[in-house]
């Protein structure tokens, strides 16, 4: 309840950038290129994660993101050993 529901610094085309790349580095074999769920993991038997365009998570506070990333969440392991809090 008391997610931040607002980016904390100012979205530059260099954040999405880099957003981008750290998707494809450590999302995209689960979440799929588009975020669909459909990465290769998935695709080699791994149970589907949910899809990032279920209007539950398109209308998620991005604090949201920040803690599963952190925390992990269901079978996601936290990420917060790979991804500096600045990239989270």
């Amino acid at each position: 309840p008391n997610m931040i529901d607002e980016f904390p610094v100012p979205v530059t085309k260099e954040l999405i950038d880099r957003g981008q790349t750290r998707y494809n580095i450590y999302c995209i074999v689960c979440h799929g290129p588009n975020g669909a769920g459909d990465g290769m993991i998935v695709r080699r038997g791994f149970t589907r994660p949910p899809t990032l365009h279920d209007d539950r998570l398109r209308n998620a506070p991005v604090g949201h993101y920040f803690d599963v990333i952190t925390n992990g969440y269901g079978r996601m392991n936290s990420y917060a050993d790979k991804l500096n809090a600045a990239d989270r």
